[in-house]
């Protein structure tokens, strides 16, 4: 479709030859499906494949479905617009078998036929930029990407999103039924991960081939951040590319919230047409209609949902029915839409439910915290904002230090933590910071609302009542309103946790006015209009600067500060926490094995609950203590897991009694290797010397190699120096997993960059490992030392020992670190007749991805080739 919303004249042409193709055929009475059965027939043959065995797209393979083809050929009753083909093999291959089988394909005149059908298939595809419309929506959704989604102190702004991002990585998490960490401390890296799955730059988690995946973190993890770029970074390559001619396939971002998914009788195209309008505020057209994503956004384009916040809808039916929807949205052929769902870590029948729903074979990545020179760039960038370069490094340097005195490095590897540590430091440079993850919030929204003395939150508020007082006439009705609104002013905080605690308890961000009439202390006065009492009440909310407007209106900037309010609120007095306690008691449950099971609810929230339960120092406290106890006295994962869990949060268990409970758990030999790390781990930020032990001892005892370099990463992220050695020996041990020695040298890597460096490249070079471990060994070197990575990738690729799969493999990698060299070797490897058919085929198509018209001009090559 052009800009004008016009169909391209060559498109019309293809389209009508192809119609005269299907009407020959008919005639001759073959049928379209078999045509396509005979073309993946001959592709699988000239392939090296076996002529009968389907090789499936999503399998690598080159078979064409019959209703992909069918979507080319233009409909008899003009009901749908046919759609292109995206690759002209694709298009040739059919085309072929039609022409010969109707006797249009005399064997001398197969390339004029060829050429000819190429000359159409490239016409049809030029002119097939966005039109106005969309052009207009992504100049909105640039715009609101690009701000920083929470608030600063002191500043009149945070520094623009753009400014302080650091790229996180994200692997493809493990089906053991943990998948990722839960809460805001990150899992050690390898957490739920599966050891053979290598990290890679999130962002290609949008650029897969998935109709629908899953992108798992736990909360402040950074999913919604990494959306948001997402949404910016594309709209930025769309509107610099006027024309967009080369982004066949290419994705048009739509963020939307899950929530707005979310009633029976809303469809996917009503949810993404209403978060279009949601951006009024940042463009001057920026809306879509529903009828617009009943179509491409252009010719070969589709459009992306970024689907955010699966786990904060209420309960499994929604976001089951949710999940539903887009199930059915994802699987029409040719694709319209692809689709990407954050959420936080899942339990296991919720995962049960997702492979239900979405299937099995759906990939589900997850999400990993910063790494400690993640931390330090991002800390950096931030003070950049504010000082010269030298200053801002300066600085930086004193305040990882001050992380590190505070234990609280693993906590800010989690970016919302990172960012609001940062602003503690910024606005108090010379205190110390809070020692726990309440003690953090506290202080942090304590500084937003009380101490933001630059934001004028108590001139604000004083407007505020102002201004609602002088909207009436009568000296009675300005006395009843403002005793009203001032009574509503020295009650907010508590406002604010009664406004949380509704929100979670329901799981709907009903409107404000709607959730505090609920509330004693707010009563509107009989001469205020309802419409000036509920914009007064958002107004105050606004000011204090713990609530931000949405789309939807006023919410919490984060869901866990929402989390965090609404725990005050269930803690507020000893009644409410007597109540809580008994709740949390006659909530646990005995598993089938005998062991108490925690509460079912979120570990990110519990901890806010049980710091609320434990803060006052009374009985209560005791009581909390005692419950803590007996739910772990008897071990076993559920136990391990809510104890480390907890840990990682800095929830202020008792010292003692946790670190008792963790070392028995990890002593357990009934517990799987890496559970019983896991509890070395956390063992070691409540008492050091006993959590190192146990983790040295395992790094030796015969525990599984994977268990052992876990090991030796956990004894790295509490002992950097001594990490290092035992990583350094791991990854030269041969007794140990090709995979696992790998992973070792990836660790010590990230602890020292030189001898990681130094032991990859001796992995990439090391003939007696997998041939596949080689080549990761090569691609992991290129993320510390591109070049030395991109010399072992050259001659792995040049490696005529090795099979073509590998050196195909190698010079895929090589082309993302430098692309020339790539192209040069795919070239090589798709002339080279002593590799198989196969693997020359699969050099060409890579090739395409580097260099469109060089690929394409060795597959055609190929084709040609008898």
């Amino acid at each position: 479709m052009s800009a004008t919303g016009e169909h391209t004249p060559g498109r019309a042409t293809l389209a009508a030859q192809l119609g005269d193709l299907q009407a020959e055929l008919r005639r001759r009475r073959r049928t379209q499906k078999a045509a396509v059965e005979e073309a993946n027939r001959r592709r699988r043959k000239a392939a090296g494949r076996p002529e009968d065995e389907p090789w499936p797209r999503a399998e690598g393979g080159l078979d064409l479905s019959v209703q992909t083809v069918n979507d080319w050929f233009p409909k008899q009753n003009g009901s749908n617009e046919p759609s292109l083909p995206r690759d002209f093999e694709d298009l040739w291959a059919v085309v072929a078998v039609i022409l010969e089988w109707t006797g249009q394909l005399p064997k001398q005149s197969e390339d004029i036929h060829r050429r000819r059908w190429k000359a159409l298939h490239a016409d049809a595809w030029r002119g097939t930029s966005l039109g106005e419309d969309v052009r207009a929506y992504l100049e909105a959704a640039r715009e609101s990407a690009g701000k920083h989604p929470y608030p600063a102190i002191g500043l009149q702004d945070p520094p623009p999103l753009t400014d302080v991002y650091v790229h996180q990585r994200s692997s493809p998490a493990a089906r053991d039924g943990h998948d990722a960490s839960c809460g805001d401390a990150p899992a050690s890296p390898t957490g739920g991960i599966s050891s053979a799955a290598p990290a890679e730059p999130a962002e290609k988690v949008f650029r897969r081939t998935d109709r629908v995946c899953v992108l798992i973190a736990g909360p402040g993890g950074g999913k919604s951040t990494l959306l948001r770029t997402r949404l910016g970074e594309a709209a930025s390559q769309w509107l610099g590319d006027t024309q967009n001619t080369a982004r066949t396939g290419a994705a048009v971002p739509i963020w939307v919230s899950a929530r707005a998914l979310t009633g029976e009788e809303t469809q996917v195209p009503d949810a993404l047409a209403a978060a279009t309008r949601k951006l009024s505020r940042y463009g001057r057209h920026p809306q879509l209609d529903r009828a617009r994503f009943l179509e491409r956004p252009c010719t070969g384009a589709y459009w992306q949902l970024l689907v955010d916040g699966l786990d904060e809808l209420p309960n499994q039916a929604e976001r089951r029915a949710v999940l539903e929807k887009l199930a059915h949205a994802v699987a029409a052929d040719p694709p319209l839409y692809r689709c990407v769902v954050a959420t936080r870590p899942l339990t296991e029948n919720e995962l049960a439910v997702l492979d239900r729903v979405l299937g099995r074979q759906v990939p589900r990545y997850e999400l990993w915290p910063f790494t400690p020179d993640d931390l330090h760039t991002y800390i950096e960038r931030y003070f950049g904002t504010l000082w010269p370069q030298e200053e801002a490094a300066r600085r930086a340097r004193q305040f990882t230090d001050t992380l590190r005195s505070a234990s609280l490095v693993e906590l800010a590897r989690t970016p919302l933590l990172a960012f609001m540590l940062c602003q503690l430091y910024l606005a108090h440079p010379e205190r110390s910071l809070p020692t726990g993850r309440t003690a953090v919030y506290d202080e942090f929204t304590d500084l937003l609302y009380e101490n933001n003395h630059s934001k004028h939150v108590a001139a604000s508020h004083e407007d505020a009542i102002e201004n609602l007082v002088h909207s009436l006439q009568s000296p009675r009705a300005r006395q009843e309103a403002d005793k009203a609104a001032r009574q509503v002013h020295q009650r907010l905080p508590e406002l604010i946790d009664y406004l949380a605690h509704q929100w979670w308890l329901t799981g709907q961000q009903a409107p404000v006015s709607e959730v505090l009439a609920s509330y004693e202390a707010v009563r509107r006065p009989d001469r205020v209009r309802p419409q000036r009492w509920d914009a007064f009440l958002e107004d105050l909310l606004r000011h204090t600067g713990l609530l931000v407007h949405h789309a939807d209106g006023l919410g919490f900037p984060h869901q866990t500060l929402l989390e965090y309010r609404a725990a005050r609120y269930a803690t507020r007095d000893k009644q409410a926490r007597t109540q809580l306690l008994q709740t949390l008691v006659t909530s646990s449950k005995t598993s089938p094995d005998g062991h108490f099971e925690p509460p079912a609810l979120e570990p990110s929230y519990l901890g806010f609950l049980l710091d609320g339960l434990l803060a006052p120092q009374d009985r209560i406290t005791a009581e909390t203590i005692q419950f803590v106890e007996e739910l772990t006295a008897q071990g076993g994962f559920s136990a391990c897991r809510f104890l480390t869990t907890q840990v990682q949060l800095r929830t202020n268990l008792p010292p003692g009694p946790t670190a008792a409970r963790l070392a028995r758990l990890a002593d357990d030999t009934s517990l799987n290797g890496s559970t019983r790390v896991e509890a070395a781990e956390a063992l070691a930020w409540v008492d050091r010397e006993a959590g190192v032990a146990r983790l040295s001892k395992f790094i030796d005892i015969s525990l599984y190699s994977f268990a052992r370099v876990e090991a030796a990463e956990a004894l790295a992220r509490v002992d950097g120096e001594a990490g290092a050695v035992h990583l350094a020996r791991l990854a030269d041990d041969t007794s140990l997993n090709d995979v696992d020695r790998v992973q070792a040298a990836e660790a010590l890597a990230r602890v020292d960059g030189e001898a990681g460096a130094v032991h990859l490249a001796r992995l990439a070079d090391d003939t007696s490992l997998n041939r596949s471990f080689r080549l990761e060994a090569a691609r992991v070197l290129t993320e510390v030392d591109r070049e030395a990575g991109a010399v072992y990738l050259a001659r792995l690729a040049d490696d005529t020992s090795q099979d073509g799969s590998l050196r195909v493999g190698a010079a895929r990698v090589l082309a993302g670190v430098d692309r020339e060299a790539g192209a040069v070797y795919l070239a090589r490897l798709a002339d080279d007749t002593s590799l198989n058919t196969a693997d020359r085929l699969r050099a060409a198509r890579v090739l395409t991805e580097v260099d469109r018209d060089t690929g394409i001009a060795h597959l055609a090559r190929l084709a040609d080739d008898t």
